[in-house]
């Protein structure tokens, strides 16, 4: 019996060897393997003659040598499509389109064939990584790149500690100074730049690029009042005597005890706050709305509108350490253009109410990340220094 899903079949170079008749030891293998499992060759040969059809369909459009080259890099890579929700008999179809149009590692075949990127002078622009700046309450800066795991800074009896890279957590001691509650640190992280900070009420606040947060040393009073800039996902420890609160610019998020992602750009023109767990209220203005798990609700002007049901992977997967589109293409330059550190030139104005859809790991080179985007799409881009240029 056929013991794995047919999405995991097209992830073994031996499969797609058999199907493209490359390799006769694998051609070999299947066929006995068939004979020995009659009841599946139906299945098998369906699915065989489908990517056959598609290859050469994709064939006349790209030149042989660089076909062989994208299907040695589908055998290498992992289909990004869950199978869960669909039977089996529509799962051949989608694992077909799979293979020759998405592959996990960030390659597509495309019907175009051009140059997708064109790197000027050779040179790649690399990603982001843990990065920033700590404010101390008497106005130091402190380098957190230049600090060694383990590193301790005290502040009127509280410690703020590098436990690992990418992360600093503030410790309360018995002997904490009562001024510390007046002292407010400020954690800043740079274009290209993302950290986590444990506050010392316990609660855990991951800051992406470009972002800043300002908070006290220690809380005390009615509420826990933190302030932000750019984007930051939150985990927050409970406590009903003292509701957390998360201002910026244009809207307040009061919670007690929740996950939640907000996404505050300045140069962004609308604030989206997405809940994972709780409940939250929303307030800008005269303007308030209570959000439930699941829901999103985006700060237009001054009108809070809520969405239902949305992809909560979309809002953490930056947290989560990857890039996931699925939105215009002026939108996903402007993650690239913080993440990576560079300025996006368009050539013409791209057509808003065209979405792009992709994933993948913001660990890649730029150059990766935009291949994503120009498969099977006539955008094509060229890297100069710092900029890129979106040519259409």
């Amino acid at each position: 019996m056929l013991g794995k899903d047919i999405l995991e079949l097209v992830n073994q170079e031996s499969f797609l060897n058999y199907c493209f008749k490359r390799n006769s030891d694998d051609v070999q293998y299947w066929e006995e393997w068939l004979q020995k499992n009659p009841e599946d060759r139906k299945q098998i040969d369906g699915f065989r003659k489908m990517l056959i059809s598609m290859g050469q369909e994709s064939r006349k459009r790209v030149n042989d040598a660089n076909f062989a080259e994208l299907q040695h890099k589908i055998a290498q890579s992992k289909v990004n499509i869950n199978p869960k929700s669909y039977p089996l008999w529509k799962r051949w179809g989608i694992a077909a389109a799979a293979v020759l149009l998405i592959v996990g590692g960030g390659l597509f075949i495309s019907q175009n064939t051009g140059e997708i990127v064109d790197i000027v002078n050779a040179k790649d622009i690399s990603p982001g990584g843990n990065s920033a700046i700590l404010i101390l309450a008497n106005g130091q800066k402190v380098d957190l790149e230049q600090v060694a795991n383990g590193g301790v800074m005290s502040q009127s009896g509280i410690k703020v500690v590098k436990k690992a890279d990418g992360q600093i957590i503030y410790e309360i001691s018995d002997v904490a100074d009562k001024t510390a509650s007046d002292q407010y640190n400020t954690i800043e992280t740079p274009i290209g730049g993302q950290y986590q900070v444990n506050l010392s009420d316990g609660t855990k606040v991951w800051l992406n690029s470009g972002s800043s947060l300002r908070y006290p040393v220690k809380f005390v009073g009615a509420y826990r009042n933190v302030e932000l800039k750019g984007e930051g996902y939150f985990e927050v420890s409970k406590n009903k005597a003292m509701p957390f609160k998360v201002n910026n610019s244009r809207q307040t998020v009061e919670v007690l005890g929740t996950h939640f992602n907000i996404m505050a750009y300045a140069d962004e023109p609308v604030v989206k706050t997405t809940l994972l767990e709780g409940v939250v209220k929303v307030s800008a203005g005269k303007a308030s709305a209570l959000l439930a798990s699941g829901q999103q609700s985006k700060l237009e002007g001054a009108k809070v509108n809520v969405i239902d049901h949305v992809d909560l992977e979309d809002a953490v997967a930056w947290k989560n350490g990857y890039f996931k589109f699925n939105e215009s293409l002026e939108s996903i330059m402007s993650k690239i253009s913080r993440w990576y550190g560079v300025e996006v030139i368009y050539e013409t104005i791209p057509e808003r109410d065209l979405t792009y859809s992709g994933k993948i790991s913001r660990s890649r080179n730029i150059s990766a990340v935009l291949k994503i985007i120009g498969f099977n799409s006539d955008v094509r881009f060229k890297i100069e220094g710092k900029k890129v240029y979106v040519i259409k």
